[in-house]
């Protein structure tokens, strides 16, 4: 397989106008960057538009498949001005990348997570409305660029977390907004799962070995210190082939 880890540093180059509120009716700079990398790879895809104003269309890409399975992620941006490499660029290639492991597997693009989960309600409701099958969970993929194999998963009780509790005794942790929040409000049972390196720091968040969570790459996000020198593609491929593959097999 393409080294597409590496991808990571070109798209963390791309900027975009500004939010999803100002998006046009035409795919923004971070989605045609998206859409050509899908046309290189192979990758067949869907250019799922909504209305998120009067003014304003939001974009989901969708990868389909024909599981019972979604991986998730979004990819517009709250600042763009910066790399916007950790939140959430990695998470966008590291979903592309399980993808190209399983093809089967149903993956989307959102756009407008942080903005109120614009893209997220726009795919529940396909979800619900049957378009692409029984879908059994939604896996998030959110700020997956650093940590690896080290990883906590969002508060959000149901088979997905009881089935990745059962692979891993990973920390399970409250969590801030995020699109798993309104996948759970149309029904749908979804979990958001974020790595985290280990650090001596104490820290709000131990796992069961008794280690630290670095929760300082959390305050990155929307800053100038969200840059790609932050993450590592060996921890985005240690995480996409040796956690999420196995939570989706």
């Amino acid at each position: 397989m393409t080294n597409i880890y590496n991808r990571i540093y070109d798209f963390c180059k791309v900027r975009n106008l500004g939010n999803v509120f100002e998006n046009g009716e035409d795919p923004t700079p971070r989605v045609e960057f998206l859409m050509e990398l899908l046309d290189e790879l192979g990758i067949e895809y869907e250019l799922d538009y909504f209305a998120v104003t009067d003014e304003s269309l939001g974009f989901n890409l969708n990868l389909i498949g024909d599981s019972d399975q979604f991986v998730v992620a979004h990819h517009d941006i709250n600042n763009p001005n910066i790399d916007n490499a950790n939140d959430n660029s990695c998470s966008v290639i590291n979903a592309i990348a399980i993808k190209m492991i399983k093809p089967d597997l149903n993956v989307s693009l959102l756009d407008g997570e942080e903005f109120g989960g614009f893209g997220s309600k726009h795919l529940s409701k396909r979800i619900k409305n049957g378009d692409f099958g029984r879908i059994k969970w939604v896996l998030n993929f959110e700020l997956t660029g650093k940590g690896g194999e080290s990883f906590f998963i969002g508060d959000y009780p149901g088979p997905l977390s009881t089935h990745i509790k059962s692979l891993f005794d990973c920390p399970v942790v409250s969590t801030p907004f995020n699109d798993s929040i309104i996948f759970r409000k149309y029904g749908i049972d979804s979990v958001v799962i974020n790595p985290l390196p280990i650090t001596e720091k104490k820290t709000p968040i131990l796992n069961s070995k008794g280690e630290y969570l670095d929760i300082g790459l959390l305050y990155n996000c929307h800053s100038p210190k969200d840059t790609v020198s932050t993450i590592s593609v060996d921890d985005m491929k240690a995480f996409v082939e040796k956690v999420a593959l196995q939570i989706l097999s």
